[in-house]
């Protein structure tokens, strides 16, 4: 499972997930992204499908009842409404699968921060040329390397040049310029550059 992860609010987390997601579809993958931003849940919304995937795959839902497809992506969207508990049940379930799984993870470094990042293996930084967003990020990057979920790329968005964000760790991988929404399909090719790096 890889999460998608940065310090603060607004760096491109659920769009980098769609994209990246997106990338591993287009070579014949059949990837998962499923929200675990309890925070702002917007991944359904962002990428057209319903809310309700988190609760019916943490109530014992197939991942075919509890995803909705687009663009070759299941995509397991969650709500304000969803438990907390429904977080943990779900990501455990998804641990287990054979597909690859895209985690849209909240900001901060609390609780559910954490939570996420317990269950993946490895993850991905995202964050924005700012010096608040790479602090934010620099920080994400600690807390991952603690739960045993290292960064092994990083991404700026709505940007074209890296600006602070060069002294990361991973070094920037990718840099995805600003886009129309929706941007995780508007910057496909920026996407499936990363992807191919990251593979």
């Amino acid at each position: 499972m890889l999460a998608v992860a940065g310090g603060k609010g607004g760096v491109g987390r659920t769009t980098t997930a769609l994209g990246l997601a997106a990338a591993a579809a287009r070579v014949g993958y059949a990837p998962v992204v499923v929200d675990a931003n309890r925070d702002c849940p917007d991944l359904a919304r962002r990428a057209g499908v319903d809310t309700g995937g988190v609760e019916t795959l943490a109530a014992g839902g197939s991942l075919s009842e509890a995803g909705d497809a687009t663009d070759g992506i299941t995509v397991v969207g969650a709500s304000y409404e969803t438990p907390t508990a429904d977080y943990e049940s779900a990501l455990a379930r998804l641990a287990q699968s054979t597909r690859p799984v895209f985690i849209d993870c909240p900001a901060g470094a609390g609780p559910d921060a954490t939570r996420p990042l317990r269950f993946a293996s490895r993850t991905v930084l995202a964050t924005t040329a700012t010096e608040r967003g790479v602090r934010a990020a620099e920080q994400t990057d600690t807390m991952a390397r603690r739960l045993d979920a290292p960064p092994i790329a990083t991404v700026v968005t709505r940007a074209e040049e890296s600006g602070p964000a060069t002294r990361l760790r991973p070094a920037v991988t990718a840099t995805i310029q600003a886009a129309a929404r929706p941007a995780w399909r508007r910057a496909r090719r920026a996407y499936d550059r990363l992807w191919r790096r990251l593979v």
